[in-house]
């Protein structure tokens, strides 16, 4: 595996979804919580150089992957348990900002380079997704995987 996929690979690197872990084992709940963890969609492979924001502004950072006006949230993500990303642009402004389009970066919602690796490890992910069978009826977005019905 290429250096740093196995990382990407990691649960660590995912939303993850409220869970109460009451009366639950270590391993319960280690199990519950690699269940519940969210992959978003790749928009695209590479970031968008986005310029002339106005410091002070507030943004929402698209961080499910099925915006159509990438990297900005169009509200897309309803009904599939990820949010929109506020931020706010630094008042010392830069003239340009590479902003991440694969939802995949440590460093939101600026593009750290992930998307590199991001082919492969997605397509792994989905053939082993557990609930791979049931990608048919997926009406936006396989959750567990980043799968996208028609994307």
């Amino acid at each position: 595996m290429a250096e740093g996929v196995q990382e990407l690979l990691s649960p660590e690197n995912s939303a993850t979804l409220d869970t109460e872990s009451k009366g639950r084992s270590k391993e319960d709940h280690a199990e519950e919580e690699e269940e519940q963890k969210m992959w978003p969609a790749v928009n695209r492979y590479g970031p968008s150089n986005i310029r002339d924001l106005k410091p002070g502004r507030k943004m929402k950072w698209c961080t499910c992957g099925l915006t159509k006006k990438a990297p900005w949230c169009d509200g897309s993500h309803k009904r599939t348990g990820f949010h929109s990303l506020k931020w706010r642009v630094p008042e010392k402004p830069q003239s340009v900002y590479q902003i991440c389009n694969c939802c995949y970066t440590k460093s939101p919602p600026f593009c750290d380079g992930t998307h590199t690796n991001l082919p492969l490890i997605l397509e792994e992910r989905q053939k082993n997704c557990p609930k791979k069978d049931g990608h048919p009826e997926c009406e936006k977005l396989c959750n567990s995987c980043g799968w996208v019905p028609d994307f």
